[in-house]
């Protein structure tokens, strides 16, 4: 049993900057792939899924591509391989798990983030015309072309409308 290695499927999932063009991706796959090649794993398979949208924001970028490796690694390797996975600069996050099944068959796609419904059916951050407002009609003589108002007609226009409350209550 001493001399067997005991190796794992490992998935590593990777966001990328969205400061990389698409063109440039394929350079920073390499340069990845050397990283974990450099700490001792084999990369059997990669797949890039493209520029998403994130869910939040993380160092200031809202997209990132997202870059998923399948890696057969030793148990032991994977910790030194997740800490220099968090020095490169080229990543901005990345999750790894273990796939004791195997590599997946069939194909999958990644979908844009799409916020949850709140409890009035809404998409959370949407944004809707609000009705409770009162309609403010067009402005009133009191105020010229360039929007100015005299103290006077402030004065004015404040008797006014306090007049109004008070014979309300009354």
């Amino acid at each position: 049993m001493r001399g067997q290695v005991n190796t794992m499927l490992y998935e590593i999932m990777t966001i990328l900057p969205s400061q990389y063009a698409d063109t440039e991706v394929d350079g920073v796959i390499g340069t990845v792939t050397k990283v974990i090649e450099k700490s001792g794993a084999k990369v059997e398979k990669t797949h890039s899924f493209g520029k998403i949208k994130m869910a939040y924001p993380i160092e200031r970028q809202r997209y990132g591509t997202y870059i998923l490796f399948y890696v057969t690694a030793e148990a032991e390797m994977m910790m030194k391989l997740d800490s220099d996975l968090r020095l490169t600069d080229e990543i901005l996050r990345h999750m790894s798990i273990a796939r004791p099944e195997g590599m997946p068959k069939g194909e999958f796609k990644l979908v844009q983030y799409t916020p949850p419904l709140t409890t009035e059916g809404r998409r959370a951050g949407e944004r809707e015309e609000r009705s409770d407002r009162p309609d403010r009609g067009p402005r009133t003589q009191a105020a010229d072309a360039s929007g100015k108002v005299t103290t006077e007609e402030l004065s004015n226009k404040l008797d006014q409308i306090l007049d109004s409350d008070i014979m309300k209550n009354i």
